[in-house]
This record gives C-alpha cells, structure tokens and sequence, in this order.
C-alpha cells in the first residue's frame, strides 16, 4: 500500500494472488477493509484460482463479488483461528513434557541439545566465562569492563559474532536460563501485531551453571542501582545503526562523557570500546548531528541515480564544467593583463561555448537521472528536509528517515568528514564536513574539533 500510495505501483496495475486469503487472515469485516482499501487505490485485484476481478466499482456495485469475497474471508479467518487453537494445545501437550523432554532445540549458547533430544548437557569451556562474569560482577567490576577484559586476553565469544559487548554481557547476567529456568512464550495477534506473550516459567529445563544465591545477589546489585533519569542523556544519536568507523569498518556507538557534569557525548569506534585494537577516537556528537541538520538540503540535492551509467555521465560532466569554468576565468585574466587580444578572445567564446554545451547535457541527465528515481526515494527525501526543519528537532526521526536513505555513514576524524553511502545506489556516496580535521601525518592523533566546528 506504501508503494500504491507513493506511486511506485501505478494506478491501473493488477494483484495477483491464489486466493484472497493471501490478502489476509483477519476477521472478514477487518480483512474486507484491506481488499476495499487496495481496490479504492485504483489496483485491480485478481484471484487465480477462480478467476474472480475484485475492483472498487464492482465491490460497490455487484453484491455477489462482495459476498463471495465475505465468505472466504470468513472461512480463511476460521481456518487460522483453527490452525491457532491445534497450535497451542500441541504446545500445551509438549510443555506438560517439558520435565523430561525438551521443548523446542532452542537454548543458551553455554548449554547443548543431546543428540537424542532428552535433554541439555552444559559446554564446559563456555559454561567456565559464565561462571566467571557473574564472579567479576560480584567482584564489583563493571560490564563494559568484563567486556574489555574478554577481548582484550582473546577469550571466544559466543556464537557468530566478533567480539564481547557491554549488552551481551548484561544479557546474560539477567538471564534466568543460567540457573536453568525456561521462560516459554505464545504469540498472539494484537491489533494487527505479532506479540510475544510469556507464560509461566519450567524450571530445572536447562542444566544450572551458576547457583541460584549468586544469580539472585547479582540481581540485587543491578536493581540497587539508580535509575537514570528521563532527561540525562536525551540528545539521541542521529546516526545510531548507520556510524561507521573510518579504520575497521566497525559500527561506532555513542558515548555520553561527563554525565551531569557538563560533558559532551561522543561517537567512538565498539571495537576500539570493546579493548579489541581499533584507535579510540572521539567525535563530537553534537558537531555531527549539527553538520546533518546544516547540509541536509545539500544531500538530498546529491540524490543519486539508481543508474550507474548515468550516475557516471552526471560525474564526468560535471568535472567538464567545472574545467571549462576555470578556463574561462584563465583567459579572462589573461585578456585583463594582455589586453584585447583576437586570440585570446576567440578561446574565451570558444570555451564560453563548449561550456553551454556541457551545462545543456547537464542538465538533459539531470532530468533523465530524475526520471529513473522512484517516488518512494524522492519522497523519503523530502520526509528529510520536513524532519531538519522541525522545531525543536527530533532527532529519533531524522534518524530514522536518514536509515531510509542510507546504507552506512562513514564518520572519518581524520579529515573531518561524513561520508553518506546512499542505500538505493550503493556505489555512490556525498561527503560533507563535521569538524576539523586530525592532526596531519599522525593517524593516530588528537582530534581538532574540541571547541566549534568549522563552518
């Protein structure tokens, strides 16, 4: 419907599916409103099975196309209603078994399914760094540095990824399977959203790898602590998901330095927090969030084609004209210090000349480079400007429409620089300019941009 709406999908095009409950499960009234929905946006609605045309006029018009699309709808909202019910009293029968057989292969990365699927068996070596993080924590040492400790002596992490995080360690410090409690969930449709609907706990489902006094002491740790207040921290990250840093490629995370005491937050490399290498370098979130606000209309006026050839052509031209303008203040200045020269003269309305020819097919791509972007993206980039221009900004949905547009934002401190990767044209990026470079032939040096960044 988004792409209907936006135009993507012209009006006038056809749906084709094997049966309208394709289009959906819902209650029929609820379901009847989608099919109508899609029907009013001018798309024509075609079931394969039975070759039956539902559009806007004839849903208005014909009662039989109507009560034939009532009727499956009803019967494909029973049909799952059924699935559902068979559904949960399978789960109910497998669960009043779950004291002797597992419920489902899924489990903690510490623990591993049997081969005869009786039951859970610990994994020594993993089973040890648990162990050992809640023995840290109760030791009085931090998250973030228990996870700095793991990567920093090479310990594996669990499962696929690279290295030890703050919010994994915290996941398994709150995790009741460590004292070997399942927590079971149901999903449930609510209000047109699949929701995770817990149910009671089986306990002793997996095997314990700590005791239940050190999981219970931990806990206690973590909820005598204060709870931060609404207002600390508030400034959001304008580039969470999309900051990328400039020497790993690593996703940059934000920091907030100084706390109430007047500090900045900042964006730093996670490998170089985690302890695992990278440079650790800070970057001004505020002077970044300021540079997008700033160069927004500059970006969305960089919107590239989809096109790489055009793309390419636009690039080419574009330095062409730029040349062409230097050539032409060149032989200005030239006939200002030689005087009126016929030579002179007859190069400057030469390049004057091929200069027009280069702005005409110029802009002959620009309009072709416009053809080939959807609605969808230009629409996305007006939702940019429409967001910047917001008073005050709200920064979680400048964010969000910047997801939209981009695949990763390189933050590079070491020539101040943001570099957009476009997501719809994954070749093409724009840069724009944050704050002062580094400190020239020290690619490990101090940041300039302390105290305002250029303008």
């Amino acid at each position: 419907m988004a792409l209907v709406r936006s135009g993507d999908i012209a009006e006038g095009s056809y749906l084709l599916v094997e049966n309208l409950d394709r289009v959906s499960r819902e209650n029929a009234l609820d379901a009847l409103d989608a099919l109508r929905d899609i029907a009013k946006e001018g798309i024509t609605v075609v079931t394969l099975n039975d070759g039956r045309t539902y559009t806007h006029e004839s849903l208005r018009q014909n009662p039989l196309d109507l009560m034939v699309a009532v009727m499956v709808f009803m019967r494909a909202n029973e049909e799952s209603a059924t699935k559902a019910k068979r559904l949960r009293e399978a789960w109910g029968a497998k669960r009043a078994k779950a004291e002797k057989q597992p419920l489902t292969k899924l489990s903690p990365a510490w623990v591993r399914l049997r081969d005869d699927r009786s039951g859970f068996d610990l994994i020594p070596e993993r089973a040890t760094i648990v162990r050992r993080i809640f023995q840290m924590t109760l030791a009085g040492t931090g998250q973030h540095a228990i996870a700095e400790t793991l990567n920093r002596e090479g310990v594996p992490v669990f499962g696929r990824g690279k290295l030890w995080h703050r919010s994994y360690i915290k996941k398994i410090l709150e995790n009741p399977a460590v004292i070997g409690q399942f927590t079971p969930h149901r999903l449930e449709v609510i209000n047109g959203k699949r929701m995770r609907i817990p149910l009671e706990p089986v306990e002793d489902y997996f095997p314990q790898v700590i005791s239940l006094e050190v999981f219970e002491q931990v806990s206690s740790l973590a909820s005598g602590r204060a709870a931060p207040s609404k207002t600390e921290g508030a400034m959001a990250n304008i580039l969470a998901g999309l900051a990328k840093c400039p020497r790993c490629g690593s996703t940059m995370t934000r920091v907030n330095k100084g706390g109430k005491k007047g500090g900045h937050p900042y964006l730093i490399c996670t490998r170089a927090k985690a302890g695992a290498g990278c440079a650790y370098r800070k970057v001004r979130l505020d002077y970044v969030t300021q540079a997008i606000i700033d160069n927004a209309g500059y970006l969305i006026g960089e919107l590239p084609s989809p096109e790489a050839d055009l793309q390419a052509q636009w690039d080419q031209l574009s330095l062409a004209h730029d040349v062409m303008g230097d050539e032409i203040e060149r032989v200005v200045q030239a006939i200002a210090e030689a005087g009126h020269s016929p030579a002179l003269l007859n190069r400057l309305r030469a390049t004057e000349v091929e200069r027009d020819r280069i702005a005409n097919e110029l802009s002959s791509v620009a309009t072709r480079m416009a053809d080939t972007l959807t609605n969808r993206i230009a629409n996305t980039g007006t939702a940019l400007l429409d967001a910047v221009g917001e008073q005050p900004h709200d920064i979680p949905k400048v964010n969000a429409v910047l997801r939209q547009l981009f695949g990763k934002v390189v933050v590079d401190y070491r020539s101040g620089s943001l570099v957009f990767h476009w997501k719809h044209a994954p070749d093409a990026a724009t840069s724009i300019v944050y704050g002062w470079p580094m400190e020239t032939g020290d690619d490990d040096g101090t940041i300039l941009a302390a105290s305002s960044p250029p303008s």
